[in-house]
């Protein structure tokens, strides 16, 4: 028995020593946002399995149902109680068939709702941000040109599929004298059944594209035929034409790889159709919107927008509006709901923070909050309650978290399931804790106080005395030596206290000094500012890099700079001389849903008066170039005027201004208006588009009520040419 003994407290060592190289699995114990990768590494397929099932059966009825109203389905729970994990599961997991989900990262307060809303969802398809493993616009466009080729071909002329599979050399002179013809014919019968067949994106890129090499069509001229199909379908009516160049541009994105007509449209081009009575700002908005809903349902993709993090979102924890911002929030979605049908709004919040808003609001906007869904083989739902999860799926929760490091150990199966826990210590905490997050943090500290404080030397010493007890009341009883090693760790860790936590901290103030000096309290662990800045601008570089993402991401990237300028504001961030004394995050004019937007910093050097600075994006390409810029300069005529100086934001790599954008800025400059173009990388871009995901991550990191710590050091540290390039250039 002695060498069975030393085999265990050897096969313990290593496994501790294994953990201690590993670092801490409860370090990083929550989920920043939706698509943060810590889920999908310690994800538990059955914590929430009940309530997840539930969305995914609301989320079918917008799949099967095209007409189903939109509708609204709050899921509630205490801050940390595991929303994100759940919504990352729905947006990234392998349950349920697929569906566009949008999660915003911020919230355009000042801005109308519904147009909010659209840029929300096109930024999401242009993107380059997978869901369940799929650039939405590959899964869209691949699922919508199948049909469309499907379609193109069934109603092709004789003439027109000779034309798909021109024959070689003397072949087109047999062709002329009505020979030869059956052999691409049976080329066409062959693609329509193969495109009749169920898509499979298993296989790798681009499926269209290989069934079309497959029988030597080309894709160019597939895209001919798919492009001449539409102008023959479509109706001249607006709703038409929309549709008309949105079909076009999914088409070539799928047959061609080209997406930059796509994104042209949807960002510029549906405001400059051939109108015969130029329709309003918000006219044009809704019309787009609903013929990019028309197409996702008849698709039978849903439409899922899901706001997370609320209370972050809407900056309510910091701010004194926080009841105003909260019912401009909830009038834009039931605006939204009355005027498209087809969209799932979920709503992640705290249950406190709904609690609080929601019976406070005006009665029509709690009407349709409040208003159930009824889902077969769930009954009615009108909201999710997260709980605390019971103590077996917490068991489950620490496996996972602990199993990774310990896996690379030979006889990993003969440690304990919960090393180097024992199963006393796990429901303890699982039993007393209120929420998920508040028990990965006593883990972590468990974790800490076993592996890397004074009770691992104490346990090695015990494990002896364990093991000879555990030996004797088993006597000759047969067992493993997992549960022989589990009885050493079952004795020992469940004697030792769990570590301190100070979670309230009540200072009193007395006349007389304390006799001796107490220990200092535990402080809670501050957010790691600079790894969270990395993830989050990471995750950004890989939204903007794919072609036109840039482009349908300008209203998020203008209202990033926003976000962006307002803590400079906030935090007393300089550039030089120059300091913020005022900042309008967004300021919207003229009729241009996309170009029609600036961020004004009233900048300050010294004692001298403010200049007005309006920065904007330029980021309009081709044909929507000179608009982009002419919209743009425009803001320099309005009388009274609003801005003195004017700053665009152009990509490093079409910075040259030719043409009709050469002689716009030359006029502009001929009549003494005042601005220059900055050339911006996709870093730069990135900056924009992340930070203020990245503040949302850091307040939801942050204990509650503890505010945001300074972050001016960061902001210019990490930041440095982005301020000098959004700050005016010399002190008057």
């Amino acid at each position: 028995m002695t060498t069975a003994v030393a085999t265990d407290r050897l096969l313990l060592s290593r496994a501790r020593e294994v953990l201690r190289r590993a670092g801490n699995p409860f370090r990083n114990y929550f989920a920043r946002n939706p698509d943060d990768e810590i889920c999908s590494r310690f994800h538990v397929p059955e914590l929430f399995g009940h309530e997840r099932e539930q969305l995914l059966r609301v989320v079918d009825l917008y799949r099967y149902h095209a007409s189903t109203h939109s509708e609204i389905i709050p899921v509630l729970g205490n801050k940390g109680a595991g929303k994100t994990h759940l919504l990352h599961s729905i947006k990234h997991g392998s349950d349920g068939a697929w569906q566009l989900l949008v999660t915003p990262g911020t919230y355009q307060r000042d801005n109308d709702f519904l147009e909010y809303l659209l840029f929300q969802i096109i930024d999401t398809l242009l993107g380059g941000a997978k869901q369940k493993g799929r650039r939405p616009l590959e899964f869209i466009s691949e699922d919508l040109g199948r049909k469309l080729l499907h379609q193109a071909l069934g109603q092709a002329t004789r003439e027109e599929q000779l034309d798909l599979f021109p024959a070689p050399g003397l072949g087109r002179w047999t062709r002329l004298l009505g020979m030869g013809t059956s052999q691409a014919q049976e080329r066409t019968q062959w693609l329509m059944d193969s495109l009749s067949r169920p898509g499979s994106y298993a296989s790798g890129y681009a499926p269209l594209r290989r069934i079309c090499a497959e029988c030597d069509l080309a894709g160019e001229r597939a895209c001919e035929l798919v492009c001449r199909y539409v102008e023959r379908t479509e109706s001249h009516a607006t709703a038409g034409h929309m549709r008309r160049h949105i079909l076009q541009g999914f088409a070539r994105a799928a047959l061609l790889g080209d997406e930059s007509e796509l994104a042209n449209f949807l960002t510029y081009g549906f405001a400059e159709l051939d109108f015969k009575v130029q329709p309003s700002r918000q006219d044009l908005v809704l019309s787009l919107f609903k013929v990019l809903m028309e197409i996702l349902l008849k698709l039978r993709i849903p439409v899922v927008v899901a706001f997370d993090q609320l209370e972050d979102l809407l900056l309510v924890r910091r701010n004194e509006e926080g009841h105003r911002m909260a019912e401009a929030f909830f009038a834009g979605i039931v605006q939204v709901m009355h005027q498209i049908d087809g969209i799932c709004f979920l709503v992640f919040a705290e249950r406190g923070l709904w609690n609080r808003f929601v019976p406070s609001l005006d009665g029509y906007i709690q009407d349709r909050l409040n208003n159930p869904i009824h889902v077969p083989g769930h009954g009615t739902i009108k909201a999710l309650r997260l709980e605390a999860p019971p103590a077996e799926l917490v068991r489950m929760v620490v496996e996972a978290r602990l199993r990774p490091a310990l896996e690379e150990l030979p006889d990993f199966n003969d440690l304990p399931p919960l090393f180097p826990f024992s199963q006393e210590q796990v429901q303890r905490i699982a039993r007393t804790e209120p929420t998920l997050r508040d028990m990965l943090q006593q883990y972590r500290h468990l974790f800490d106080h076993v592996i890397y404080g004074e009770a691992q030397a104490a346990s090695v010493q015990s494990f002896d005395v364990a093991r000879g007890q555990e030996s004797a009341v088993r006597g000759q009883e047969p067992g493993g030596r997992r549960q022989e090693a589990a009885s050493l760790v079952r004795t020992v860790p469940a004697t030792t206290p769990l570590p301190p936590e100070v979670k309230s901290l009540v200072v009193v103030e007395t006349a007389s000094p304390p006799a001796a000096p107490a220990a200092a309290p535990a402080t809670p662990a501050m957010p790691n500012l600079s790894e969270m800045w990395e993830q989050q601008i990471m995750a950004a570089r890989n939204q903007l890099s794919p072609e036109g993402a840039l482009t349908g991401a300008t209203r998020e990237l203008q209202s990033g700079l926003g976000a962006f300028l307002q803590a400079c504001h906030e935090h007393g961030v300089k550039v030089g001389p120059w300091r913020l004394q005022h900042v309008v995050a967004e300021w919207t004019f003229g009729e241009h849903p996309t170009y029609g937007v600036l961020t004004i910093g009233h900048w300050v050097c010294r004692d001298g008066q403010p200049w007005k600075v309006g920065i904007g994006l330029f980021l309009g390409r081709g044909p929507g170039k000179p608009k982009d810029l002419e919209i743009k300069l425009s803001a320099l005529e309005l009388s009274p005027p609003v801005v003195d100086h004017l700053i665009l934001l152009r990509p490093a790599d079409d910075l040259a201004l030719t043409g009709k954008s050469k002689s716009l800025w030359q006029d502009a400059d001929k009549r003494g208006r005042h601005g220059r173009l900055e050339a911006v990388s996709l870093d730069e871009f990135s900056v924009l588009y992340g930070f203020p995901r990245w503040l949302a991550a850091v307040g939801e990191a942050l204990p509650n009520g503890q505010p945001l710590p300074n972050l001016a050091d960061l902001i210019q540290d990490r930041c440095e040419k982005l301020l000098e390039q959004v700050c005016m250039p010399a002190c008057p």
